[in-house]
């Protein structure tokens, strides 16, 4: 039973011939065989069902190697009669200031995801990259789908295009540093002309191997950072970045009017106290606080107290003390530590070095 209703054949001249091309009067006008099997078919061009082309007798051809067959006939033939075949890139491109960013580091970099960057397979800015495209050509051990090459530079390292029916390309290939084109899993005669339609698009209807496009340059200005606010009272607050309140156009500004000092935190933050109460790790309050104080300012602010410690129990941090103290909450505010005689520093918090710390933290210098 046929499992794949066929829309190309080709002629007894190997011509491909798709089944729209035909009219009932011209229908048997060529012998027509199978891209696969080779036997003959016959079009079926019925009043209200698709037009397709079946086998003329049984046959145990189930369509897999047409599709693979096909896709690599026709892009072939676009390649060769076209002036062009697009191929799309999409790649994460980092911010240009992203090296000057005091926000960014090997860790953490500002950057736009998924950016689509045009190119061409054919001609690129005025210039011939491949003319050639010949197919189950073998090459330095490997047999691609289809190679490009370019007949005035023979030199150039040709890119392979490879279908993918039923195999992906192997681990050698892949690791050969050859330029590989390779197609998302043909299942329909509808996934080859998507590629047809709108050429390659990485990461979409193709994977693509050893390809490095040169990069835009993009400032991204709305990217949102963590942001550091220190008040004159000895509180604090962090705005975090899934806040949206801080973007990095802002980075040398001031976001709050009230503020004493402000700095800009690395990266997307790490939620207050969570496993860090564990791993020894300064959340983003403990991070701003430790720094101030190693650059040298004098902080009273119950956050920083060796006296408020993390609770499993509540999942937060809270002042062991605050029934001694004469507090109604164990959770004070922060401005508590301004009058409570049994504030003192943590030495564990303060063991962090101000190294460490500017590695995470920069200040933002206050306008006049």
């Amino acid at each position: 039973m046929e499992q794949v209703k066929y829309s190309y054949c080709v002629d007894e001249k190997g011509n491909l011939v798709h089944v729209r091309s035909l009219t009932p009067a011209t229908r048997h006008a060529h012998k027509l065989y199978c891209l696969q099997c080779g036997q003959e078919m016959i079009p079926n061009l019925g009043e209200k069902k698709a037009w397709y082309f079946s086998h003329k007798a049984e046959t145990a051809c189930d369509g897999e190697s047409y599709l693979h067959k096909l896709a690599k006939r026709r892009i072939r033939e676009k390649f060769l009669n076209e002036e062009s075949f697009p191929i799309t890139f999409c790649r994460d491109v980092p911010c240009s200031e992203s090296k000057e960013c005091p926000c960014c580091s090997e860790k953490y970099i500002c950057q736009r995801q998924d950016v689509e960057i045009p190119g061409d397979l054919k001609i690129w800015k005025g210039k011939l990259l491949y003319d050639t495209c010949r197919e189950e050509i073998p090459f330095d051990g490997f047999r691609p789908d289809l190679l490009l090459t370019c007949s005035t530079k023979p030199g150039r390292e040709p890119i392979f295009i490879e279908v993918f029916k039923t195999h992906q390309s192997n681990e050698k290939k892949v690791n050969s540093s050859y330029k590989i084109i390779e197609t998302n899993e043909i299942k329909t005669e509808e996934d080859i002309e998507d590629i047809l339609n709108r050429g390659f698009v990485e990461g979409d209807n193709c994977t693509t191997y050893n390809f490095n496009p040169q990069l835009p340059s993009i400032r991204i200005t709305d990217n949102p950072i963590d942001r550091f606010v220190l008040f004159k009272s000895g509180a604090a607050i962090v705005y975090k970045a899934v806040d949206y309140v801080v973007t990095c156009d802002k980075i040398n500004s001031y976001c709050h009017r009230n503020s004493e000092i402000e700095l800009n935190m690395r990266g997307q933050g790490i939620d207050i106290w969570g496993d860090n109460a564990e791993s020894g790790k300064l959340d983003s309050y403990q991070k701003g606080l430790v720094y101030l104080v190693k650059k040298g300012m004098t902080i009273r602010n119950c956050i920083l107290c060796k006296f408020y410690k993390y609770n499993d129990y509540y999942s937060s941090p809270m002042c062991i003390l605050y029934k001694k103290i004469g507090l109604e909450s164990p959770f004070p505010k922060q401005t508590v530590a301004n009058s409570c005689q049994q504030f003192e520093l943590s030495q564990e918090l303060l063991s962090h070095s101000l190294a460490e710390l500017e590695k995470e933290v920069s200040i933002i210098p206050k306008v006049q």
